[in-house]
């Protein structure tokens, strides 16, 4: 949207704010005079004093008041919905990215059918993945190899946590895989095909003879390399991979990288890479990092940097080999039926397993950022009040200056008998009007401007913010609790202008006039 179309929508929405605040102040006033027989005595004179011809420059100091109070209450809105909106965007792809429910052994890997203890109770994590599967509530469960890894390219090195999924199941539990921008997620299990997806696309640019006699063994020798390609050749694009120093190359597993490791390490699908690992072999020196080289098949976009920067995803088989986990896997990760529910799944599924293992929920492994995002929502609500506070001050220099204009007129009142109370209750009604105009105005407005950035939306830089429109969620109790807020705030103000009035005594008031 460009600069001019933002800064005219803007100037068009100030204006029908005001004019909808004018609209609102002028109805409420016409209503209540024209039922003025129906108001008691305090709320009658009220509404006599604010559409008073006499008293024009009070008038328009309390139409400032609601115009204060009103776009005081729009404001507090519209960035709490704006908060709420990145907090709801980072929760969903949260949830698209990570599971519901992870099941591990308290850091320790579970154990496969091969390495259990029995004489420990130990049950293999296939029976596990199988008892998890039968909880009410869960929709789908895979085993998970984590590992932390060095990946090596020619041009930058890159510290990443390595993943190994099972395709088929994984895909179930997350949709990370689901929005590959690039590359295919079949490669995991077939890395012959890329290989031989790879060959055609050389031999076609370079003239290089793919024969389909190649070994496709994932642990093939040394395979003899394709010719050099010219110098000047042109550039390949995303999925090609750059010519060879010998006439063949041998099959290799495949490794799903994010969109800023591939910009980071300059990757492209297709493009070999090398893993290391800190789990090598025992050297005489001590430990030696185990190295071996991976070939990408995928380039993911989550829509998250940290995730997109740090993650690879290789097979399940592939990442226990390297990793030399055996058979054994480092969680299990479950997705649910209802998100939002998934601490009472947690807690089934962890009286499933007899609470030997610990069960965490995506909101209880997230709790330190939510928490921090919700802090941040209460501390802006705090300080964005303190708009409202100042707008506040209008109404109380209103009522004050109004109190002393009408000093004749509640002397004249209160020689007629009516009481210090009914007077206080004729300011108090007052500054109610005026609050309730004001706040009743603002939350319209900021309910119409939030379902405008909703519906239009405002464009934001994709590179920087990782979404291309500010994201807005409006929050029913946020308005509730917004609209409570200003009209305890305005009748506040309003307190020093009725005792000033009360304590007003009839001779002191004719005396002024």
């Amino acid at each position: 949207m460009p600069v001019a179309t933002i800064a005219v929508s803007v100037a068009v929405m100030l204006a029908a704010a005001i004019v909808l605040n004018l609209g609102c102040w002028w109805a409420t006033v016409r209503v209540f005079d024209r039922f003025g027989r129906m108001l008691r005595f305090e709320q009658f004179v009220a509404v006599r004093h604010l559409r008073g011809r006499k008293s024009g420059f009070l008038t328009a100091i309390g139409i400032l008041s609601i115009l204060g109070v009103s776009f005081s209450s729009c404001t507090l809105t519209t960035v709490l919905s704006v908060m709420g909106g990145f907090s709801n965007d980072l929760k969903q792809k949260i949830l698209k990215t990570n599971a519901h429910v992870v099941v591990d052994g308290f850091g320790a890997d579970l154990p496969g059918p091969s390495s259990i203890d029995p004489a420990r109770g130990e049950r293999p994590w296939t029976l596990l993945l199988s008892a998890v599967r039968k909880v009410e509530g869960v929709t789908a469960a895979t085993p998970l190899v984590l590992g932390e890894v060095m990946m090596n390219a020619r041009t930058n090195n890159h510290g990443v946590q390595l993943k190994g999924i099972d395709p088929g199941s994984f895909a179930k539990v997350s949709s990370v895989l689901d929005m590959l921008e690039k590359g295919n997620l079949s490669y995991v299990d077939r890395p012959d095909a890329l290989f031989d997806e790879v060959q055609k696309r050389r031999s076609r640019l370079y003239g290089l003879d793919a024969s389909p006699s190649i070994p496709h063994a994932a642990d093939a020798g040394p395979a003899a390399e394709a010719k050099d390609a010219p110098k000047d050749a042109p550039a390949l694009g995303s999925s090609v991979l750059p010519p060879a120093d010998g006439p063949r190359r041998r099959v290799l597993p495949v490794v799903i990288v994010g969109r800023e490791l591939s910009r980071s390490l300059r990757l492209f699908v297709g493009e070999e890479v090398n893993i290391v690992s800190p789990f090598g072999d025992l050297g005489p020196t001590g430990p030696i990092p185990k190295s071996r080289p991976f070939r990408v098949g995928g380039v993911f976009f989550s829509g998250m940097y940290e995730f997109d920067s740090l993650f690879a995803y290789v097979s399940l088989a592939d990442a226990q080999k390297f990793l030399r986990k055996g058979d054994r896997v480092t969680e299990i990760q479950i997705a649910v039926d209802d998100p939002d529910r998934a601490d009472v799944v947690a807690s089934r599924i962890a009286a499933s397993l007899g609470g030997k293992l610990r069960v965490k929920s995506w909101k209880e492994l997230n709790a330190s950022l939510f928490s921090a995002l919700k802090l941040e929502k209460i501390v802006m609500f705090i300080f964005l009040s303190m708009a409202i506070l100042v707008a506040s001050f209008c109404i109380l220099a209103t009522l004050t200056m109004l109190v002393l204009e009408k000093g004749a007129e509640i002397s004249v009142l209160m020689t007629l008998g009516a009481a210090p109370r009914a007077v206080q209750g004729i300011f108090q009604f007052e500054g109610l009007l005026i609050g309730v105009v004001g706040t009743a105005s603002g939350l319209l407005v900021g309910f119409g401007l939030c379902t405008m950035l909703q519906k239009v939306g405002l464009p934001i830089d994709p590179e920087v913010w990782y979404i291309d429109r500010l994201p807005v969620k409006m929050d029913g109790l946020e308005f509730f609790l917004v609209g409570l807020a200003s009209l305890v705030i305005t009748q506040i103000a309003t307190l020093y202008p009725t005792f000033a009035a009360a304590r007003l005594t009839p001779v002191e008031g004719l005396k002024n006039e």
